[in-house]
C-alpha cells in the first residue's frame, strides 16, 4: 500500500491524532477556537516531514483527502477521547476534553484556545 510509510511514521501518525482530535474540538465547541497560526506551522512541519520520506505535496494533500484513512483517524479521534473520559458524540465532554487539553499545554491544547 503506497500509504504505509506515512501509516508506519509514529511523527505523521501522532500529529495527524492531533490534527484530527483538535479540529473535532474545535468544530463541536463553540467557546474554543483554532489558534491559526500555530495550527497551519504545525501541519506544514507534518508536510515537511512527509516530503522528507520521499513523499510529494499532492501525495500528501491525497492521503490526507483519502475517505478511509479520514474514517480510520475518526475512528482513533474516537479512542483518543474515550480514554480522556469523553464521548465524540457528546459536546460536552468534548469541550472538557478541549479545556483539559489548553490547560496541560498538550500538542492539541496548544492548538487551541478558550474564547
Amino acid at each position: 500500500d503506497a500509504w504505509q510509510p506515512l501509516r508506519d511514521d509514529d511523527r505523521i501518525h501522532q500529529g495527524l491524532i492531533v490534527i484530527a482530535v483538535g479540529r473535532h474540538i474545535h468544530n463541536v465547541c463553540p467557546d474554543i477556537s483554532a489558534r491559526l497560526v500555530p495550527a497551519l506551522t504545525y501541519a506544514e512541519g507534518l508536510v515537511a516531514h512527509a516530503r522528507s520520506l520521499g513523499f510529494s505535496r499532492s501525495e500528501v494533500n491525497a492521503y490526507i483527502d483519502d475517505s478511509a484513512e479520514q474514517d480510520r483517524y475518526r475512528a482513533i479521534a474516537a479512542q483518543y477521547f474515550a480514554q480522556q473520559g469523553g464521548d465524540m458524540a457528546d459536546a460536552q465532554s468534548v469541550c472538557a476534553v478541549g479545556r483539559d487539553e489548553i490547560t496541560a499545554g498538550s500538542a492539541i491544547g496548544r492548538l487551541l484556545r478558550e474564547g
